[in-house]
C-alpha cells in the first residue's frame, strides 16, 4: 500500500508539472509580448524538506524545466535551493508557491508527508 501511495503521488506530480509547465509557458510569453510591463526579477532562498538527494535534485530539476524559473544553486547541506524567478514582485509568496507546487508530493514520494 505504501508502494502505491509513493507511486500515485509520482503521478500526481507529473501532472502538476505538466499543468505548471503550460501555465509558466503562458504567463512567460505575455512578458515577451509586453515587454514594457513590469517585472521584478529576484533570487529568492527555498528551504527544502526533502530528506533524500534525489528529491533534492527532482525539486531543483522540476523548478529549472519550468519557464520563469531556474535553480542556480543547492546549498552543501541540501537544505536550500536558489531560485532565479523571472518576475518575484512578492519573494515569500514566490517561495511558498514553488514549495506548495512541488515538495509536497516529491516528501509523499520519499514516503513522508510535509512537515514530519
Amino acid at each position: 500500500m505504501k508502494t502505491l501511495r509513493r507511486v500515485w503521488a509520482g503521478v500526481v506530480l507529473f501532472g502538476i508539472f505538466l499543468y505548471d509547465l503550460v501555465a509558466a509557458s503562458l504567463v512567460v510569453a505575455k512578458l515577451v509580448i509586453h515587454p514594457r510591463r513590469k517585472r521584478e526579477p529576484a533570487i529568492v532562498r527555498v528551504p527544502v524538506d526533502a530528506r533524500t538527494e534525489w528529491g533534492v535534485a527532482l525539486f531543483a530539476y522540476l523548478v529549472s524545466v519550468t519557464p520563469g524559473s531556474t535553480c542556480v544553486h543547492i546549498s552543501d547541506d541540501r537544505r536550500f535551493l536558489y531560485v532565479h524567478v523571472l518576475n518575484a514582485p512578492d519573494r515569500e509568496a514566490s517561495i511558498a508557491y514553488i514549495k506548495a507546487l512541488y515538495e509536497r508530493q516529491i516528501l509523499k514520494m520519499e514516503g513522508v508527508e510535509a512537515g514530519s
